[in-house]
């Protein structure tokens, strides 16, 4: 069983893992925070965690000492304590609140403890109600301080030095981690004046130019107070503003630096609550002084006082004045016209691409219609200039990096000429066309190739067909006709008495005139093609028949698929001429047969037991034999590959492979 965790940094310290195996608790504290009936906040002498109750505890205040029993819950941010029994031993002073720096409240060092910090008053707004929202400058950060009291009852906290005592909290993710820290304080006794704000009337006219220099104020900067006329008004609470005070003397420049353009008179102004603002207004205005970008610019921002003005005039600037920084802030109109080259939604309004010179420009329209431009006008560009960025030269000398500008309006943008017909994006849309038709153009004339090497192969084919029907009709016309002539004379010539030797060589001049018809059929059948051809297996099995009789013809036949007719002829003549050269050479007494396929192959085998030979001396034929020839040259007509497997007196095999897939 885990021992009983006694003290706040136990518990926060504890593993998210071992939080979740509910371990024993029992703590005694004093109340620093109460954030509701259910929720409380405590710390001991180590450090402070959080109280969770299942049924309301109303009777808890902050500064009670109590002892608690109950679970470890894992919290949002680190472990707390799911309370099951409480005990209030008394009531003393609330604790010991830590000095703390924001970085120690962004970290989460003081998390749920009570802490002092000190800065000065930026805002006060509602929060919700009876609740206040005091927004504190901690150097250069500013923290948001929530008090649960109305800001009607709130001291002069704006631009006033202040010390509060609060708990330290913050918004957490689902990850467990501190997003943003802020401040929880229970009422307006926590927040001490230690330097109270003086009124915003009774401050001096600053220039601008003077605005965070160094001297100037102390730090965090308070408010200053500047006067001119409004160049610009934005939805967002921005204004811009050109100073009327006189700038202070520009600094000594030294006799080898290159003289440095007059410092901007304009200002950006963040107003805390918009206030109804015409470009050419003469304002009062009072505000944080902040560093935004490349100038200063006043933050937290609010009107004294506006008197109706004539508009100001925009200040005619160049390319180069235009991005060296000197008229940041201001309202400036560009000498040099610009090419627009884009332009596009974000999520504030548009932005325009253009160029000017060869140098790109980027200005913001703030506006939720598109503008009514066409792409690669010429366009006479006036608005806000604003630095957007600043780099770090050598010398420690800030200089701009990037420039743009921010149009009030559509009527900010002046086409002087609208964009030629053949701008770049309809030049790439004719190119796009152009490549569109002349591929059409290819695939078509591809097309028409393929269709006419189909139609001269429909041609070959039916030549091819004209004249093996040519062949076929005069063998039919000739020899066939020839040899069924002799054939009859044979007939007629058995009929008259003959010697038994003349007899039997007429029946075997018969036999083989009968199997030289039948051979001349199957060659004009095959040269017709007439689709009834005799398969290979059945001719295989016709050659057998034919075989003399004291020859053993055995057969090993396996079904195939079909073939092409002039394959099977071709095969069918092979194995004839085999059986033809075995019985005139090998006088062999047992001829076998063998077809058979796998998925890619078919094998024909014709095997005797005759005398047998030496293939490397005899294969490529002796003068006056042209088997081995004719066999040769058949297979390689048809893509199938021939080999003789012999050795004097132990037969041949005549091997035949044909790939299925050719």
């Amino acid at each position: 069983m885990s021992a009983q965790l006694t003290t706040a940094l136990d518990i926060r310290t504890l593993p998210y893992e071992r939080s979740l195996e509910k371990l024993p608790v029992e703590l005694t504290a004093t109340v620093g925070f109460v954030e509701s009936s259910t929720t409380v906040f405590v710390q001991d002498d180590t450090a402070g965690t959080h109280l969770h109750f299942k049924s309301g505890r109303n009777d808890l205040r902050v500064g009670d000492h109590i002892r608690v029993k109950g679970t470890t819950t894992a919290g949002l941010y680190f472990p707390g304590v799911d309370v099951a029994e409480l005990q209030i031993l008394g009531h003393e002073s609330p604790p010991t609140a830590a000095p703390a720096a924001y970085d120690d409240l962004a970290t989460g060092r003081f998390h749920y403890q009570r802490v002092v910090v000190e800065g000065l008053g930026r805002t006060l707004t509602p929060l919700d109600e009876n609740r206040s929202l005091l927004r504190l400058a901690m150097g250069s950060r500013v923290i948001e301080v929530r008090v649960d009291s109305p800001p009607e009852s709130a001291p002069d906290v704006v631009d006033a030095r202040l010390r509060i005592t609060a708990l330290a909290a913050g918004g957490i993710n689902d990850r467990r981690q501190l997003v943003f820290p802020y401040l929880r304080v229970t009422d307006w006794g926590d927040v001490t004046i230690t330097k109270a704000s003086a009124s915003p009337e009774s401050l001096p006219i600053t220039s601008v130019a003077t605005l965070l220099r160094f001297g100037a104020a102390d730090e965090p900067h308070h408010r200053a107070r500047i006067r001119g006329s409004v160049l610009a008004v934005f939805a967002d609470g921005r204004v811009f503003l050109r100073d009327s005070t006189p700038p202070p003397p520009p600094r000594e420049i030294p006799k080898d630096e290159p003289p440095r353009p007059p410092l901007s008179p304009s200002i950006a102004i963040h107003l805390t609550t918009p206030v109804s603002l015409t470009p050419g207004d003469f304002a009062e205005i009072t505000g944080f002084p902040v560093m935004a970008g490349f100038s200063a610019s006043l933050a937290d921002a609010r009107v004294l006082l506006t008197e109706p003005a004539e508009s100001p005039a925009a200040s005619i600037v160049s390319l180069r004045q235009f991005q060296d920084g000197s008229h940041d802030a201001d309202l400036v109109q560009l000498t040099a016209p610009a090419v627009l080259n884009d332009f596009f939604r974000t999520r504030d309004g548009y932005e325009l691409r253009l160029t000017s010179g060869g140098t790109s420009i980027r200005a913001f329209l703030l506006q939720n219609t598109a503008p009514s431009l066409q792409l690669g006008s010429l366009c006479q560009l006036t608005g806000i200039c604003l630095v957007e960025s600043a780099t770090t030269d050598k010398g420690f000398r800030s200089e701009p990096d990037r420039a743009s500008l921010l149009l009030r309006s559509a009527a900010d943008i002046q086409v002087l000429s609208t964009a030629p017909f053949w701008n770049a994006r309809r030049l790439v849309f004719a190119i796009a066309l152009l490549g569109g038709l002349v591929l059409l153009t290819l695939f078509w004339i591809t097309l028409q190739r393929r269709q006419i090497t189909r139609l001269e192969s429909k041609i070959a084919h039916q030549a091819t067909l004209d004249e093996r029907q040519r062949i076929a009709r005069e063998f039919h016309d000739t020899l066939e006709q020839e040899l069924t002539g002799l054939s009859l004379r044979l007939d007629a010539a058995t009929t008259r008495p003959l010697e038994e030797k003349a007899r039997t060589l007429l029946e075997t001049s018969r036999s083989l005139v009968s199997r030289i018809q039948s051979e001349a059929r199957n060659l004009v059948s095959d040269l017709r093609e007439t689709g009834h051809a005799t398969t290979l297996t059945e001719a295989l099995q016709l050659l057998a028949n034919r075989a003399p009789e004291d020859i053993a013809i055995t057969l090993d036949l396996h079904p195939i698929g079909p073939i092409p007719p002039h394959v099977t002829h071709h095969l069918r003549m092979i194995a004839q001429e085999a059986i033809t050269n075995a019985l005139k050479h090998a006088h062999p007494t047992q001829i076998q047969l063998h077809l058979s396929t796998t998925p890619s192959l078919l094998t024909l085998r014709v095997t005797d037991n005759g005398h047998g030979f030496d293939p490397t001396a005899q294969t490529h034929g002796q003068p006056g034999h042209f088997g081995c020839i004719g066999i040769r040259e058949r297979a390689r007509k048809v893509g199938a590959e021939v080999k003789w497997e012999s050795e004097p007196g132990k037969g041949t095999t005549v091997c035949v492979e044909f790939p299925i897939g050719k």
